[in-house]
C-alpha cells in the first residue's frame, strides 16, 4: 500500500553482556515518541494524522488492524505480532485491535500535543 512500510525488528548485535534489537535506522526522524501499554483487549485508533508516523509492537500483538490512504483509496487488513514496526506516511486512517498486555513504542515526526489537536478523526 502507498504511505505504508513494514518491516521486522532485527537482532544486530549480541554478546554475553546483551542483545542488541533495531527497530528502524533512518526512515523517521522522530520528535514524539510513546509506550502504549494496552490494559484490555480494546480498539485503538481510527484517526488519521498530517505527518508521518512509526509503530512497533514490543509486545503482544493486534488484528483486523485497518489501515487506508486517503489520497489512493487503498485499504489494507492486517494482523500484526511482537517485532512488527509499521511505517506510515500522514493521511493514512488507521485503528485496530489490541490484546490487553500488549505493549506499543509509538513515534511521530511531529510533536503530539493532544487528541484534539494532532488526531483527525474518520468515519
Amino acid at each position: 500500500m502507498k504511505g505504508v512500510y513494514i518491516t521486522r525488528a532485527r537482532a544486530v548485535n549480541s554478546d554475553r553482556r546483551r542483545d542488541i534489537v533495531e527497530i528502524m535506522n533512518g526512515e523517521l526522524a522522530v520528535k514524539n515518541l510513546k509506550i502504549l501499554e494496552v490494559k484490555e483487549d480494546s480498539y485503538l485508533g481510527g484517526h488519521w494524522h498530517q505527518y508521518a508516523e512509526v509503530m512497533h509492537i514490543y509486545k503482544g500483538r493486534a488484528w483486523d488492524y485497518k489501515m487506508k490512504n486517503l489520497d489512493t483509496g487503498e485499504e489494507e487488513t492486517f494482523i500484526l505480532r511482537e517485532g512488527d514496526t509499521v511505517f506510515r506516511t500522514g493521511r493514512i486512517v488507521h485503528g485496530g485491535m489490541f490484546a490487553k498486555g500488549t505493549i506499543v513504542l509509538d513515534g511521530a515526526c511531529e510533536s503530539y500535543i493532544g487528541r484534539d489537536f494532532n488526531d483527525i478523526q474518520h468515519d
